[in-house]
């Protein structure tokens, strides 16, 4: 009886524990990306489809140095894994669009600007500009040239829209190098920036560091 008792404690001690573990939930870091512009900026992030992230992009028509001080109302309110000033040089003063790149950095930031605007990082997923200076003005018509292959067309007088159309053709792959086109932006993007010291950025015209936040995406899709 004993050995047999024995035998039976042994026996338990080898079976596997079939208890189940509480399940852990492990929370989604949340970006906020706060935008100059009302659409265009908003219209594309909004696009990305994040699987380990939960992005939140806002376009609140502040320029500069007040977008800053906004952003720091907005990052204040909430709680936010990472914050991201997207601003553009446009035809505002130099001072103070380094004086904006200064704030935030002091404000612990992340930027994404574009000198002279947004729509030159969409430039750049379609054709190889080597960042010599092209005016915000021949934007819209360079797009258009670049999208009328495509049966597509970007109206950036007055919607400013980055539809979903125009966004998975950005997101496709390009035939003549057989990479995908954001890559490309990345890669002529991050190429140009490095063109300068960045000791005076309102003069580094024309670059973007768009392709920092969206490389900081790509981590999570």
């Amino acid at each position: 009886k004993k050995q047999h008792k024995e035998q039976l404690k042994s026996k338990k001690r080898l079976e596997p524990n079939l208890v189940r573990l509480a399940p852990s939930l492990k929370i989604k870091p949340t970006i906020l990306i706060v935008c100059e512009g009302k659409n265009t900026e908003p219209s594309y992030f909004q696009q990305f489809k994040l699987t380990s992230a939960t992005i939140k992009p806002i376009g609140e028509g502040y320029n500069t140095i007040s977008l800053v001080k906004r952003t720091k109302e907005l990052a204040t309110a909430n709680k936010y894994d990472q914050v991201w000033c997207v601003f553009d040089k446009d035809d505002f003063n130099n001072q103070d669009f380094n004086a904006a790149i200064t704030l935030a950095n002091k404000y612990k930031f992340k930027i994404a600007y574009s000198n002279q605007s947004f729509e030159y990082w969409i430039i750049l997923h379609l054709d190889d500009h080597q960042g010599c200076h092209m005016n915000r003005d021949d934007y819209n018509e360079k797009i258009n040239t670049l999208l009328k292959q495509f049966g597509l067309s970007y109206d950036g007088q007055r919607t400013k829209i980055i539809t979903k159309e125009i966004f998975e053709l950005l997101e496709g792959t390009d035939n003549r190098t057989g990479k995908e086109r954001k890559r490309l932006a990345i890669e002529r993007a991050k190429r140009n920036y490095n063109q300068w010291d960045h000791k005076n950025p309102a003069k580094e015209e024309s670059s973007t560091t768009i392709f920092k936040l969206v490389t900081e995406l790509l981590k999570y899709i």
